[in-house]
């Protein structure tokens, strides 16, 4: 795996002031997030001062949504839905595109950079739907600076990164990264990583943005997040690689594609429709972002010829048994040809293959190094493969090593053998051989054995398929429960969180207070002269008083507070990692916020004010009920005050 950079020249590297950084409304708002106690008022006032970044948010947090969620339409209700991580990188992000579209590297081709920046963007958060292994929103920004480090060597050394990137133009077969180690000592990657990581981003995105380009290096568990992270890497990579290419391109970058897509578990259909809503998403974005997109490919088109036939089809699904030519009583009449590697046979042996074998189940690729073998292995990822044995001990740490990877684990391997005698099979089974042959080959015997290995691998398929199937299954039904338990702890008329959460919240975070030792205070809120708006109004304008109340509550406050209705005009106000003075500070801002409001009720323009009660923990309560207890009293004294102001019982010498 790609190692990080020397930390110690990043910081020179960057002490120089060269290296790409966000500008202008972008600190402000990155500064903003950094800060504890920001509220959602103050972010979204920074975010306005830049319209243009006010509707690439908005437009992100719809994209994020799944099917059938409220659209999202004002910058509050985005930063609900992305939540400050995801703000302040989408305003790096964003910030680097719009400063950075020229630059003096005459050979870097900056609009096709972020042309292609932003296909990756968008199929990370399309991927990440679907596959689960990061927020979409955040998805998103890590697809958008992924290439970062590019743009970085073009910036710092735009003579230096010119000359590599001519040489690369000149001979294709040179990777850039091995001749940027060469010029420059880093790689764009470990550069880029440096930066992701200076800006706040976590190890866990920026190791598989460090190596995506490299993953046969990679070591990351196989059920990880990282590795599934880097597999989303590749195939964003992959899909904007398509939509930057030549048209007489797409045919033979389509298929690869649809593998990786497999081994994320997403279907042919599934993904063909990912990648067509990515080519109109890139459309929309390059309107909006005034960058220069093509004509999205006809993904559907490109992979007609991976779909089976009408006719096969409908005899899959009435379960016809006729057989194929040359399909040997193949019962499962799965149309796709099996991936089939050679190496090492002699030329008569290769040519009985292709006699034999039916060439609509058996893709078949010949190589005669040995030394490429397992190269062609990685590049291919065959099904089935056929060995010369030749050199046993040589062949034995080879297969053994394909087994280790994941593809290898699952091939089904057949030997040629010159003699057949003890030692030689134990050795061909001890590393890893599945069947075997003996010279002379037998076509029928080649056949035979062929089908039966052929046999094996569409039953694996096929066994994959329904656990794949079971595993949608459960995704959908964990997805399901998780809305209903959403709509069961969401209050239907404000949409905040409602009575039932706010007491399974404080459990929590009074248990995280007892043991770190952290302060933890609630405020109890309760709204002044709401029984008259209903009196004199009614109870639909009372709704709607409830609902612009908690809207302009929950703006005031900290990012990690949480605002609950505890039921009719109550609300409890939860403030993790805050002391008595932190709150009160908090909640004069509530008051003051409800007592500026006018409600528009579209007739009489209404007010409303607040009186709140804050209480913090201490050593001395026994349970969460107290806390509770003693806001609510602060809440009852500011009634009893006049209303619209701010009592705490501790703070105001009033415990008995």
């Amino acid at each position: 795996m790609l190692q990080p950079i020397d930390m110690k020249r990043f910081e020179q590297i960057k002490a120089a002031g060269d290296l790409p950084s966000p500008r202008g409304v972008a600190i402000a708002i990155i500064r903003l997030t950094q800060s504890p106690n920001v509220s959602a008022a103050e972010l979204a006032r920074a975010i306005k001062g830049d319209p243009a970044f006010v509707g690439r948010l908005i437009k992100a947090a719809n994209s994020s949504l799944s099917a059938g969620k409220r659209a999202v339409v004002s910058v509050q209700d985005a930063l609900m839905v992305l939540g400050l991580p995801s703000v302040r990188t989408m305003a790096l992000g964003f910030s680097l595109l719009s400063n950075y579209r020229k630059g003096a590297c005459e050979a870097f081709d900056y609009e096709q950079f972020w042309s292609s920046s932003l296909v990756m963007a968008l199929s990370m958060q399309a991927l990440a739907l679907r596959v689960r292994v990061l927020a979409a929103d955040e998805a998103f920004s890590l697809g958008l600076l992924a290439r970062v480090g590019e743009l970085a060597l073009a910036t710092l050394y735009p003579a230096e990164f010119g000359r590599v990137l001519r040489e690369i133009a000149a001979t294709p077969t040179l990777h850039q990264l091995e001749l940027e180690e060469k010029a420059f000592a880093m790689t764009h990657s470990e550069l880029g990583a440096a930066m992701l990581t200076d800006w706040g981003l976590p190890e866990v995105m920026v190791a598989p943005m460090r190596c995506y380009e490299t993953p046969e290096q990679v070591c990351f568990a196989e059920a990880s997040r990282e590795a599934g992270l880097l597999q989303c890497l590749v195939l964003s990579r992959a899909i904007a690689r398509l939509c930057l290419s030549p048209e007489s391109e797409h045919a033979n970058l389509m298929p690869p594609m649809l593998r990786l897509a497999s081994r994320l578990g997403i279907s042919h259909s599934d993904f063909i429709a990912l990648c067509e809503n990515v080519g109109r998403e890139w459309g929309e974005w390059g309107k909006l972002l005034l960058l220069e997109t093509r004509q999205a490919p006809e993904f559907s088109l490109l992979s007609s010829t991976q779909e089976p036939s009408t006719a096969e089809a409908a005899r899959r699904s009435r379960g016809d048994s006729a057989q194929r030519p040359g399909a040997a009583g193949d019962e499962l009449m799965d149309d796709e040809a099996v991936r089939v590697l050679v190496i090492g046979a002699n030329e008569d042996e290769r040519a009985c293959m292709r006699s034999t074998l039916d060439s609509e189940s058996f893709l078949i690729t010949e190589e005669d190094d040995y030394d490429q073998g397992i190269e062609r292995a990685i590049d291919i990822q065959p099904q089935l493969m056929v060995v010369d044995w030749g050199h046993a001990g040589r062949w034995a740490d080879w297969i053994r090593a394909l087994r280790d990877t994941r593809f290898g684990a699952s091939l089904y391997l057949l030997v040629l053998l010159d003699e057949l005698d003890e030692e030689t099979l134990k050795k061909a089974a001890d590393a890893g051989a599945d069947d075997f042959l003996v010279r002379p080959v037998c076509p029928s015997a080649l056949a035979l054995r062929m089908q039966a290995g052929r046999r094996m691998i569409l039953l694996q398929l096929r066994l994959e398929q329904e656990r794949e199937e079971l595993r949608h299954f459960a995704a959908e039904l964990a997805i399901s429960n998780r809305r209903l338990q959403e709509a069961a702890m969401t209050d239907v008329l404000t949409g905040v969180p409602n009575r039932r959460y706010a007491i399974d919240r404080l459990y929590m975070e009074w248990a995280a207070c007892a043991r770190h030792h952290r302060p933890l205070t609630v405020m109890v809120a309760d709204l002044d002269g709401f029984k008259e708006i209903n009196d004199a109004h009614g109870h639909d304008v009372g709704d709607i008083a409830l609902r612009q109340v908690s809207e302009v509550l929950r703006g005031e406050l900290r990012a990690q507070d949480v605002l609950c209705r505890m039921g009719g005009d109550e609300f409890l106000v939860i403030c993790p990692d805050a002391d008595l003075n932190a709150a009160l500070a908090c909640a004069e801002r509530l008051r003051a916020a409800a007592a500026n409001l006018e409600i528009e009720t579209g007739g009489p323009q209404l007010r409303l004010s607040v009186s709140i009660g804050v209480a913090t923990r201490d050593e001395s309560m026994p349970a969460m009920k107290a806390l509770i207890k003693l806001a609510d009293r602060g809440a009852f004294l500011a009634k009893a005050r006049g209303r619209n102001c701010v009592v705490a019982p501790q703070s105001a010498g009033l415990l008995p």
